[in-house]
């Protein structure tokens, strides 16, 4: 795997993980005892992001957050396809170039 590859999928690895988060969230909004859910991103010594679940504090206005963090997620995660597509498309082009 390409390093820009690499990077693309842990981005792609963290988007999936904070939908998953905001999901289980607004999942559990009529669950009284339901732990929040946040997801925590650092960078990645060896490029790229990491991510992991974290509980996140009770916050009233935590149902519009956790729609607005869906959407970004969402945005994340195709900007990170997109990268992995064209990575795959410019490989197979230079694949092609030395055949």
């Amino acid at each position: 795997m390409t390093p820009i590859a690499g990077i693309a999928a842990s981005g792609l690895r963290a988007a999936s993980l904070g939908m998953q988060a905001a999901a289980h969230n607004i999942a559990n909004l009529a669950t009284p005892d339901a732990a929040r859910q946040g997801v925590a991103l650092s960078s990645a010594e060896a490029g790229g992001v990491s991510a992991r679940v974290v509980e996140a504090p009770a916050d009233p206005a935590a149902p519009l957050e956790d729609v607005a963090a869906m959407l970004t997620y969402k945005a994340m995660a195709g900007a990170n396809l997109f990268v992995l597509k064209v990575a795959d498309q410019t490989l197979g082009s230079l694949l092609d170039v030395r055949a």
